[in-house]
């Protein structure tokens, strides 16, 4: 297996979870799933365990080897959630402006101080810069070094400035860092990085732009210490190409032009860009998606065939404004602990078992009723085949846990209560879809829904009847479908220029703003292609996006516009005042502010793709059958194994599909068929 042509290489794509270190490897056609333990005391273990375990599936016993015939790694990773879950972040310094030390900006409690800044460590200077980005008062070298002088004493790891008015010129702001730069030499300063807010956020609320800049900084060590050190793990072992990290906003980076910021919630966004890549192939524009995992299920939603971003994001609940694939993300998933409350209702969450000692069927010391030991009771899960039948559970444990806390409380059976446990949850998924669709102003009924995650195939089934969804899409890998996802992203690189042009519907005169977009976008291409270069990519490989983020004019509503590249150079003012036109409705708004213009650079590089198979007229028979319990009655149930199906079976619910990862459920009255491409479609 250690020989190859030269016209294939291995892709490997590999999304660090909570629980689980997914991976999706492929080579040609064929494409290998893997599942490994994450490892918290060390991501770069999981990282490396995952690879050996790929490699081995592909028949390497010499990592190396296989490293050498990779072309492409791809890596999402929860490191910068861990860190503020966990708070595990640096002691933090932050410089800001004379009068802003307690608010920062801010009006009312500031969610940054204490939970990431003690705020003893912010030192305010005398500095002053317009709102027009006019330097009223420059910086005093000698109260700069006696800030720092003071941050350095209290222990800071990471000083941040973040000075007012900053995002029109942020002069200052490069003076303070220049100045302590000088003052303390590398030798004495060591590692400790000097963030400067303008730098990390362009936005003109200046405390949202030190949110932004504090909560990167916050993560900055954690995530340089495991991606350098991943990347110089695989370099080490063979591998001659940068290490391509995923960005929350699309697309994947080396590195060493990767942000802190742009790697959160980065895996949750993966899912999305492989279903805006599926939809494509299938024509679909209109997709809803919904990822079912341990603790919370996350729902999102492409729309035209676009990804539908969050202008107006928070991270740990303290507002960023970074541009994020939005990803709705809701409290409930398998391990979500089920209790009854004071007015005779079941409540699911937020508590969760999780791994250890996870739900009461584990048998690992848990005896708190979960999602999963209702599935259990009812059947749709068999005891003696969990994850393939490599974990053993017990059905006495799931059953005893249901009957003290839920069925016996409600003087109900043992049966209807793991039931209203599945209702419920099914309940949650449905009434998240169908809040992203109202908040999108969208019509549900126009959407198809994408299944992936742990849980997905069990539950989306149910989701999709109680939404008015009427057909589901699975995956052969929807059990690592954020991995897949990667497999579809770019090398990418954004870049924002702030152009602040009101523009009101009775404009007549364009010709201002066309001139100066047309000179920030060319100021924006060629920082494309001094760092594409860095890639390894020429200028005539690049293909651009254009967009604009709107707002309406009391600063309310918000939206990103997708714009034709061309739309500056050959667009006349009419065909241009018909598009902003458009979105000062959308904003319901006569005038709009176009804040901000963006240019996305991306260079493809190696993508899995879909096989197109024959379809098959061959018989299908189940692989066995078991009593399941159907709304109100035990039913005896057809149950197949997933990974023998083959385009063209149809199978007639109620059923249950299994392989050694995940389980499908196909709810009564429903149909599920595999297609040519070996994806389910199931009809509810």
């Amino acid at each position: 297996m250690e020989q190859m042509t030269q016209t294939q290489q291995y892709t490997v794509d590999i999304d660090t979870g909570g629980t689980f270190t997914d991976g999706f490897f492929s080579y040609g056609d064929r494409f290998e799933v893997v599942k490994v333990d994450t490892t918290p005391h060390d991501l770069t273990v999981c990282f490396n365990n995952c690879i050996a375990e790929g490699a081995r599936r592909f028949g390497f016993k010499d990592v190396s080897v296989f490293l050498k015939e990779t072309k492409t790694i791809r890596l999402s990773t929860t490191v910068g959630t861990n860190s503020l879950i966990q708070r595990t972040g640096p002691k933090l310094g932050l410089i800001v402006s004379k009068g802003y030390a307690s608010s920062l900006y801010q009006d009312g409690d500031n969610p940054v101080l204490n939970y990431l800044v003690d705020p003893e460590m912010v030192v305010a200077i005398e500095e002053e810069v317009s709102e027009q980005g006019e330097v009223i008062k420059p910086i005093n070298e000698e109260e700069v070094k006696n800030a720092t002088k003071k941050l350095l004493e209290l222990g800071t790891r990471v000083i941040v400035v973040s000075l007012k008015n900053a995002h029109s010129n942020n002069e200052n702001e490069k003076q303070v860092r220049k100045v302590i730069q000088e003052d303390y030499p590398k030798h004495y300063l060591g590692t400790k990085p000097i963030q400067l807010a303008s730098e990390i956020s362009s936005r003109a609320n200046n405390a949202i732009r030190t949110n932004a800049a504090v909560v990167n900084a916050y993560l900055h060590r954690d995530m340089v210490k495991y991606l350098y050190k991943a990347d110089d793990g695989i370099r080490l072992k063979g591998y001659t190409k940068p290490l391509l990290i995923a960005h929350a906003n699309g697309g994947v980076a080396r590195v060493a032009k990767t942000k802190a910021i742009d790697t959160y919630n980065s895996g949750p966004a993966a899912g999305l860009m492989g279903s805006k890549y599926i939809g494509s192939m299938y024509g679909l524009d209109n997709i809803m998606t919904v990822d079912v995992g341990g603790t919370s299920t996350d729902v999102g939603l492409i729309s035209n065939g676009e990804l539908t971003f969050d202008t107006e994001s928070s991270i740990a609940d303290i507002p960023v404004h970074t541009p994020l694939i939005h990803v709705l993300s809701v409290g409930g998933g398998g391990g979500s602990i089920a209790k009854v409350t004071a007015d005779g209702k079941i409540q699911l969450g937020p508590e969760s078992a999780g791994a250890v000692p996870g739900p009461a069927c584990f048998d690992l010391g848990g005896t708190k009723p979960t999602v999963t030991d209702a599935c259990v009771v009812l059947g749709l899960v068999d005891p003696d085949y969990y994850l393939g039948g490599t974990k053993k559970i017990s059905k006495e444990k799931a059953v005893n846990a249901i009957q003290k806390w839920v069925a016996q409380p409600l003087n109900i059976s043992i049966e209807e209560a793991a039931m209203k446990i599945i209702d419920i949850l099914e309940q949650i998924g449905a009434d998240t879809l169908k809040q992203l669709a109202t908040e999108r102003g969208k019509n549900i009924l126009t959407f198809e829904l994408f299944s992936f995650g742990g849980g997905g195939g069990l539950f989306s089934g149910g989701m999709a009847k109680k939404s008015g969804i009427r057909k589901v899409y699975t995956f052969p890998f929807s059990s690592v479908f954020s991995a897949f996802g990667l497999s579809t992203a770019d090398i990418a690189h954004n870049y924002q220029e702030r152009l602040d042009y009101a523009y009101t519907k009775d404009e007549a005169n364009l010709g201002q703003m066309k001139e100066r977009a047309t000179e920030l976008i060319n100021k924006m291409k060629k920082l494309s292609y001094r760092d594409m270069r860095g890639e390894g990519f020429t200028p005539d490989s690049i293909q651009f996006d254009l967009s604009v983020e709107v707002a309406s004019v009391n600063g309310n509503r918000r939206e990103i516009i997708t714009l034709p590249n061309q739309f500056l150079s050959d667009s006349s003012d009419k065909e241009l005042q018909q598009i902003l036109n458009s979105v000062a409705e959308q904003l319901q708004s006569d005038e709009i502010n176009i804040e901000f213009i963006r240019l996305n650079s991306n260079v493809t590089v190696s993508r899995y793709k879909l096989p197109t198979l024959e379809i098959t007229n061959q018989q299908l028979e189940p692989k066995s059958k078991r009593d399941i319990y159907w709304k109100d009655h035990f039913i005896t149930t057809n149950i197949y194994n997933l990974e023998t199906l083959q385009p063209g079976h149809k199978i007639v619910g109620p059923a249950v599909l299994e392989s050694s990862n995940t389980s499908i459920v196909v709810p009564l009255d429903s149909t599920f068929r595999i297609d040519e491409h070996l994806n389910g479609i199931m009809e509810v």
